[in-house]
């Protein structure tokens, strides 16, 4: 039970075939956020849902997903937070759908996170209550790897230093619209782009060497 929760909070680090030797450039990612209402995932409720996939140090526009997912009771301050009345979110659409889709990317995409853990979790529930098989996918989770960046240069992690938008300034990104899902994931999937070429401006590193920097994990969903 112990190695279970440890699994599920930390990861696992050995990178799975094909990913391990992929260069940098031609990783199949897919970036995902999910909107919650609650930091505790044991009642937390998902109010939206968006990805993109991205390679080549491209983003495919085509691939963008959104959608408003159908969610009742206490809201917290989701509203307020994402803009999401209880109306609308009343008329969403069943998770269901939305995770049934992502199994298409389980085994041809690595997983890109803003705090995996998180997200990893949240989706990891709702794996095990839609019933569906257990699976393991491959993660780079872009806050982990800022922590690695700043302890590196800078020798500490400043307070608030690791925020989505912090680490978009620290390379000088354009300002993002927070707080909705797919500009999230948006924003997730071109900061990682900008962390890997300041990590290896060749941007032929593989996989397996940024495995050191503790951000590349593999977690089992279910």
């Amino acid at each position: 039970m112990l190695n279970f929760l440890s699994e599920l909070i930390l990861g696992r680090s050995p990178i799975p075939e094909p990913f391990k030797r992929c260069s940098y450039s031609s990783l199949p990612l897919i970036s995902i956020d999910l909107e919650l209402t609650d930091l505790n995932i044991n009642r937390a409720k998902v109010t939206s849902i968006g990805w993109i996939q991205g390679k080549m140090f491209d983003v495919d526009l085509s691939s963008a997903h959104y959608d408003i997912v159908r969610a009742s009771g206490d809201l917290h301050q989701s509203p307020v937070i994402h803009g999401l009345g209880a109306k609308e979110i009343a008329k969403g659409t069943h998770i269901r759908e939305h995770v049934e889709a992502l199994k298409a990317f389980v085994e041809s995409h690595v997983w890109v996170f803003h705090n995996a853990t998180l997200d990893v979790k949240m989706l990891s529930r709702l794996w095990r209550l839609l019933e569906f098989e257990s699976v393991s996918i491959t993660t780079i989770d872009t806050m982990l790897l800022q922590v690695y960046v700043l302890e590196k240069t800078q020798g500490y992690v400043p307070s608030g230093g690791v925020t989505l938008a912090s680490c978009r300034s620290y390379y000088h990104l354009s300002h993002a619209p927070e707080h909705n899902a797919l500009d999230d994931a948006l924003a997730t999937l071109t900061l990682l782009y900008a962390q890997l070429h300041q990590l290896d401006k060749t941007t032929n590193a593989s996989l397996q060497q940024l495995s050191h920097t503790r951000a590349v994990k593999t977690f089992t969903l279910g």
